[in-house]
């Protein structure tokens, strides 16, 4: 049990340590600023600045519906909380970070992932997904998009 402990931890801190301090601070400063425009409900401007990964596997439309359905159907949420739950993956394109957040709103838990690319110096919201539970949430399978994965 405690090697297997001590290899999870090691693995987690290899893993991170791909992401430098300063790539790491743009990425979660881009997540920082998702979720204030998340708040302030700027759904177009999260879409407009986002990657080409986001992008070219949504609509500027599809977007907006989902993140306007899970404000309605969530309600107001507190700030989020980060998941012991990261990936890291860099190929020729750039470096992809996915973190886990979860978040408590009016009208339940909020279980979400982010996906954040680096590329050139710029961090860049790539994908959002999420799980509220709801049934009503319709699924995507694609991972850099606004998708739903829902339990029923």
């Amino acid at each position: 049990m405690n090697r297997k402990l001590t290899l999870c931890i090691g693995l987690a801190l290899l893993t991170s340590g791909c992401l430098g301090s300063a790539d790491t601070k743009k990425a979660d400063d881009a997540t920082t600023q998702f979720y204030q425009q998340v708040a302030a409900k700027q759904y177009q401007a999260i879409y407009d600045g986002a990657a080409p990964e986001l992008k070219n596997s949504t609509s500027v439309a599809d977007f907006i519906a989902v993140m306007q359905r899970i404000d309605d159907n969530m309600g107001a949420c507190q700030p989020p909380v980060k998941r012991l739950d990261f990936h890291t993956k860099a190929n020729p394109d750039g470096f992809l970070r996915d973190q886990g957040y979860t978040q408590t709103c009016a009208n339940g838990k909020l279980t979400e992932t982010v996906t954040i690319v680096l590329r050139n110096g710029v961090a860049k919201l790539a994908g959002y997904q999420f799980n509220s539970g709801d049934a009503s949430d319709s699924s995507a399978s694609s991972s850099s998009s606004a998708s739903s994965n829902s339990s029923d």
